[in-house]
């Protein structure tokens, strides 16, 4: 059978988020901690001091104030008129202290199986080099899915206390700060200052400029990535603010491309200023492209081949005198432009209603594609 090995970081980690949750819980019972201990201090000095039925030892005398909280006491009532009220009133104040830490106890646990903001906030405030994800919609989620798949720590933010995606979020261990994330206090629960990354992802373009400054107030050092409508204004917010900042019609445009034309283009890239796509291309047996070597594709098309599927398996880098065959399907980065004319070798001109769709499309450099 083979066992998983722990990594040494993972249980550093695992150690560290318990030691935040312990200094957490003493934070949360405090008050009852400080009444306890100083009704056990004060009133075994007291005693200590002007008891005279017996001696009383310091040790001794805190021990019988302990007992005398819980109703037990080991010395009997006093004479003295100023230490009777003692005895009456540490067991009211001791108990009341005791009960309030059960109480407190049992809503913590309650806030937990229930998964209630209290809770949410509670494991948010132990998170440090995280990632905060604003506005659990589809691509909150899909970012947040991704994130956890890459075995990043994730905090959400929701203003929606019924957001369809909250239990689907919640059920991945990623918990949820409700409250709009403009709000710099809904900001801090989600650990924002602690956060290495910060993704506003609703889809209110004010909303997430503005969550996004609040973000960089907050931790000047965090990396800030903004979702936008506005391809314009995302390019301006970008430059103004060195923010990342991703148009939404921007990257969903190689969808539209896709469906309309029937290929397979992933995602848009830029490298040097330039804007090239990702895509897949399966040889078709009666294309240009049989007996063709890798290498004369890249230097014909000028195109980048990252990766073959042949009868051989995967091959990652493809050596330029790799063969095409009938049924391969090879992944290649380029401007569009030279990705249809690839394509078009590729079915022998069939596409040519494809070529004009997709330069409709996507205009580029000199009225070309980019």
């Amino acid at each position: 059978m083979n066992r998983r090995r722990r990594d040494p970081m993972s249980r550093t980690k695992w150690l560290l988020i318990h030691v935040r949750y312990v200094r957490f819980l003493l934070g949360e019972f405090r008050l009852p901690l400080v009444v306890f201990v100083g009704l056990v201090t004060t009133g075994g000095i007291i005693l200590h001091r002007f008891y005279h039925h017996e001696y009383v030892s310091l040790p001794k005398a805190f021990y019988a104030v302990f007992l005398m909280i819980f109703l037990e006491s080991g010395l009997e009532f006093p004479d003295e008129w100023y230490l009777q009220p003692l005895f009456f009133l540490v067991p009211i104040i001791g108990l009341g202290a005791v009960a309030d830490s059960i109480v407190r106890l049992a809503y913590l646990m309650f806030t937990q199986k229930r998964k209630l903001p209290e809770w949410q906030r509670m494991v948010a405030s132990l998170q440090r080099n995280h990632v905060v994800v604003v506005g659990v919609g589809k691509v909150g989620y899909r970012v947040i899915h991704g994130l956890v798949e890459l075995g990043e720590t994730v905090v959400a933010v929701e203003s929606n206390a019924e957001a369809p995606l909250l239990d689907a979020i919640q059920d991945l261990g990623v918990p949820v700060i409700q409250g709009n994330g403009r709000n710099e206090k809904v900001l801090a629960q989600a650990g924002v200052a602690q956060a290495r990354a910060v993704i506003l992802a609703t889809s209110d373009d004010l909303t997430n400029i503005d969550a996004g400054l609040s973000a960089r107030d907050l931790n000047p050092i965090a990396k800030v990535v903004i979702r936008l409508f506005d391809e314009s204004l995302a390019k301006k917010i970008t430059g103004a603010f060195a923010m990342p900042a991703i148009s939404t019609a921007q990257v969903s445009a190689p969808a539209f491309i896709a469906a309309a034309t029937g290929r397979k283009v992933y995602q848009p890239l830029e490298l040097a200023g330039k804007a090239v796509h990702l895509t897949d291309v399966v040889v078709s047996s009666t294309g240009g492209l049989v007996g063709r070597t890798v290498g004369e594709i890249q230097a014909e098309y000028v195109v980048n081949v990252v990766m073959l599927q042949g009868p051989s398996g995967v091959n990652i880098n493809p050596t330029h005198d790799v063969i095409l065959g009938p049924g391969d399907t090879f992944l290649v980065i380029a401007p569009m432009d030279r990705l249809v004319a690839l394509e078009a070798r590729n079915t022998n001109g069939e596409s040519k209603g494809k070529e004009i769709l997709a330069a409709a499309l996507v205009p580029g450099e000199d009225g070309a594609s980019p």
